[in-house]
Order: C-alpha cells, then sequence, then structure tokens
C-alpha cells in the first residue's frame, strides 16, 4: 500500500510511478512491467507496438486542436537498477519495491527506486489519462536493458517510429536542459588461478568494507565517492605488510553503472596476526576520512570468522597477493579529463565496477565514458596493457556512441522558451556524464530535434535514491507547456 504522506499532485504521474514500484522491472526482466504497458493501452483502445527487442511503442492521439500535427516521440526505458543494503532481503524479479517520505523526498526502504527511469516513464503514461493537455499525436517509447547497455535502443526496430523531434524524460536535475551525453564502452578482464589447500591451522576470516554510498558512475564520479574495491585492495596492501595471509575469494561491485559501495575478501591468518587485522584497520580508516567526501565517512570495516570457506586458496600466496594486489591498486577508477569548454563537465571517466575471485576464476568489469571516442582510446590502452601485463584475456562490450551537444535546436528553443515562461529565469543548458538513448536513436532513426529533461533525483543507482517531490511537480508543468507548444 502507498506509504503515509504519498504525493498526490499531479495525480495520474504519481499514480503510474506507484504502480511502477510494485510491479517488477530489473534490466533484461522487463516481462511484467511490458504486460502493464500493453495492458494499458489496450483498455484505453491504443494502438501499440513490441518490436522483436522488447520495446514498446503506445501511439497516442493528438488533443485539443493538435489531432493532425506532426508527432513527437516521448521516450524513457522502463527497467530499473536493482541495488539494496546488505541487510535488505528483497527478490527484485518477485517483489515489489517499498516506498516511504522523508520531509520533500520519496525513497524506498533499503533499495533503489527506480524513479531513475520511472517518474519519466509515468509522466509519459499520464498523456493518455490527462484530457485537458493540449499536444500533437505521441509516439510512446519505452525501451529495455538501458541500464545494462543501452541494448533496448541498440536494437530498436525504428520502422515503427515516423517522427521527427523527441523529449527524452530521463535526466536528473531539475532546472537544466541536456543536448548531449556521453557514450561508453565495458571491458572485461578474467584469467584461471591456481588454487591449493589452504595451510593447516591457519583461521578463515572474512573482512568486508561498508559504510559507502556508491552511486551512478556517470553523474556521482566527480564527486571523489571511494570505490569499495580499491578501499579492500589498499587494506590488503597495508596488512601484508605486516603479516602473511592466504586469499580464498575477493568480491566487490554490483553492476558496471555503480560505484561499488561493498566488497569482501576471504581469506587465512595465523591467530598470531589477527591482532594486526584491528591496528590496520584503524590506520587505514584514519586514513580514508583525511580525504573522503563527508558522505563516505560511515566507512566501516567489518571483520568475523567465516567456516563456510571451502579451504581452497591462491597457489603461492606471497607472490600471488603481490601480484593481485598491485593489479587492483593500479587499475584506473575515476575522472580521468575535464571538458575544454566547460571545466565543470566530465569527458572521460573509468569506473571499476566489479571484481571476483570466485572458485579459481579472476574476473574484472570496467565501465569507460567519453564524449570523444578519439579521447578514450588512452584509457582503452591503459586498460588492455594492464591486462596484458598481469596475464588476463581482455574483451570489450556494449559500446554505445554519445551526444554531442548540439545547440541549433529548434526544439531545445522551444524548452527553453517554456521554461523562462513558467519560472522567469533560464534553463541551465548542458550535457551529461552519463549514458543516454539520444544518440543511438538519433544514429538509427535519423536527425532528429532531442532535448533531455526531468526532475531532481539523488542518489541514483543506490539504495540512497530520491526524487524530490517539489521538483516532479514543475517538472510536469514544464512537460505540459512543451506538449502544447512543440
Amino acid at each position: 500500500m502507498k506509504p503515509e504522506n504519498y504525493p498526490d499532485s499531479p495525480k495520474d504521474l504519481w499514480n503510474i510511478f506507484y504502480d511502477f514500484t510494485q510491479t517488477p522491472r530489473p534490466s533484461k526482466n522487463e516481462g511484467k512491467i511490458r504486460e502493464y504497458l500493453v495492458n494499458l493501452a489496450t483498455s484505453h483502445k491504443l494502438k501499440h507496438i513490441v518490436d522483436t527487442a522488447g520495446n514498446v511503442i503506445i501511439y497516442v492521439p493528438g488533443k485539443n486542436g493538435r489531432e493532425n500535427d506532426e508527432p513527437v516521440i516521448i521516450q524513457n526505458h522502463i527497467d530499473m537498477v536493482t541495488d539494496a543494503l546488505h541487510n535488505v532481503e528483497i527478490n527484485f524479479d518477485l517483489d515489489p519495491i517499498q516506498t516511504k517520505v522523508e520531509g520533500e523526498w520519496l525513497k524506498a526502504v533499503g533499495t533503489t527506486l527506480g524513479a531513475d527511469n520511472g517518474i519519466g516513464c509515468a509522466a509519459g503514461l499520464a498523456t493518455i489519462f490527462d484530457q485537458t493537455l493540449v499536444h500533437s499525436p505521441l509516439e510512446l517509447l519505452f525501451t529495455v536493458d538501458e541500464e545494462t547497455g543501452l541494448n533496448g535502443a541498440l536494437n530498436l526496430e525504428e520502422k515503427y517510429l515516423s517522427a521527427k523531434k523527441m523529449l527524452n524524460l530521463d535526466t536528473e536535475e531539475w532546472g537544466s536542459l541536456y543536448i548531449g551525453c556521453a557514450g561508453g564502452i565495458d571491458y572485461e578482464l578474467n584469467r584461471e588461478v591456481d588454487l591449493v589447500s589452504a595451510t593447516d591451522g591457519l583461521i578463515p576470516l572474512k573482512i568486508q568494507i561498508e559504510g559507502l554510498i556508491g552511486g551512478h558512475s556517470g553523474v556521482d564520479i566527480h564527486e571523489q565517492r571511494a570505490n569499495a574495491i580499491k578501499l579492500l585492495a589498499e587494506y590488503l596492501g597495508e596488512l601484508n605488510s605486516v603479516c602473511d595471509f592466504e586469499i580464498a575469494e575477493f568480491r566487490g561491485g554490483k553492476a558496471h553503472n555503480i560505484i561499488p559501495r561493498d566488497a569482501f575478501v576471504v581469506l587465512y591468518l595465523d591467530s598470531a596476526d589477527i591482532a594486526h587485522l584491528k591496528a590496520v584497520e584503524t590506520k587505514m580508516v584514519s586514513r580514508w576520512k583525511a580525504y573522503l567526501p563527508k558522505v563516505d565517512h560511515n566507512v566501516t570495516i567489518v571483520i568475523q570468522e567465516d567456516p563456510a570457506t571451502t579451504g581452497k586458496v591462491l597457489a603461492n600466496a606471497n607472490e600471488e597477493n603481490t601480484k593481485l594486489l598491485s593489479y587492483l591498486g593500479l587499475f584506473p577508477h575515476g575522472v580521468h579529463s575535464y571538458d575544454l569548454e566547460d571545466r565543470g563537465l566530465v569527458s572521460m571517466s573509468n569506473n571499476l565496477a566489479r571484481f571476483l575471485l570466485v572458485n579459481g576464476k579472476m574476473y574484472t568489469q570496467s565501465s569507460l565514458r567519453f564524449f570523444d571516442r578519439e579521447e578514450v582510446r588512452q584509457l582503452e590502452e591503459q586498460v588492455k596493457s594492464l591486462g596484458a601485463l598481469f596475464g588476463m584475456n581482455v574483451e570489450n562490450h556494449s559500446e554505445y556512441p554519445s551526444w554531442k551537444p548540439v545547440r541549433q535546436n529548434p526544439v531545445l528553443e522551444l524548452v527553453k522558451e517554456a521554461y523562462s515562461e513558467l519560472y522567469g529565469i533560464n534553463a541551465n543548458v548542458t550535457a551529461i556524464h552519463a549514458g543516454l538513448e539520444c544518440g543511438i536513436l538519433r544514429d538509427k532513426i535519423g536527425p532528429l530535434d532531442v532535448v533531455s529533461f526531468g526532475p531532481t533525483i539523488m542518489g541514483a543507482h543506490s539504495p540512497d535514491e530520491r526524487v524530490h517531490i517539489p521538483s516532479v511537480n514543475k517538472f510536469w508543468d514544464l512537460f505540459s507547456l512543451v506538449l502544447k507548444k512543440i
């Protein structure tokens, strides 16, 4: 049921978004939310298409004198990032999202909320219900599998779309109009490692980094939030300088577009060296808090015995530990360059997104973002060279193009005019260091005049995700006026 004080204006938008929170929709498993869309279109006798990629297009006739005007695409993605605090039990394939209101914010209870991009989806669908709106025919495009590599957009059957103007509602900073976004490419590095039985008499321990905030690997990367994989490797490096241990397992990170919040290692240690664990913990936490942003000052190191371990560890512990920790220490993470014209805009970054050492297999996932495809080649070479140096098999996947800013854009002028008319100030026209589908769709459909805007969403891709309720009201007012004008 809806939480106390759940927002009710604009009514249709918030009611639809609540339906979205109650309908599971993880990336690559969007069947239930797709069924919701198809049933909604059918019940309102609206033409709709499900293409071979699983994308849904709903055709909404024009209203109130705009019935015969040129159509406009309203574009959103229906999947969501699924992440939860380690002590929250949820099956994102089956369970609804539990929501709560805190002041001016709507959030989830210990999980991601799905406001990215559920609020935009709800706004598009609300055009079906609101008969007071004035708009031309709309092609509501709902893409799938955006969060794992924009695959719905990449595999879109564009023949079902005819519009040459598009509004994307998948941005998270109210007051900004986006006319460009980063491209991306993922790298996966893997190899097998030799395992042996742990030395008799050593104690198996699980050491876990907790308390970090993580976040979106695009829009939050400039905030220098800590990467749990990096911190754990640093801790182990310090521990390695004072005592010996044998590593059985290492896990960190959830997905390519999430800054890792948690990571743990299972290792075997002599009981005589246990005192070193606390000493190193105190030293490292003090060091980290000296430079990390305040949002990460809850960082903790949790140490406990782990009797469930398999008893297998890396062979040649002294040598292999050094190699492993050197590899993680050298692996690039964070911002690598800023835009030359807009110093506040990140132009190239890398997220060390996942690292696994499990059952004799070592795996790394790295997510590179860029505005200029040529510039990022130097960062690609660093990743490939590092992989070669440590004997890793290196593969790239899921590349998608950037959307280079186009300021000579009639849709942009129209949205700017509507914003100024409503609020008496100018909107901020900029680009975003995250992957929107606009560049892909422009490549597939052909020339499109596009602008992206949305309400304020904080903490996307993390259990701290929240949407600012007053900004949703303003977003709806702007969206409604733009529909009238476009």
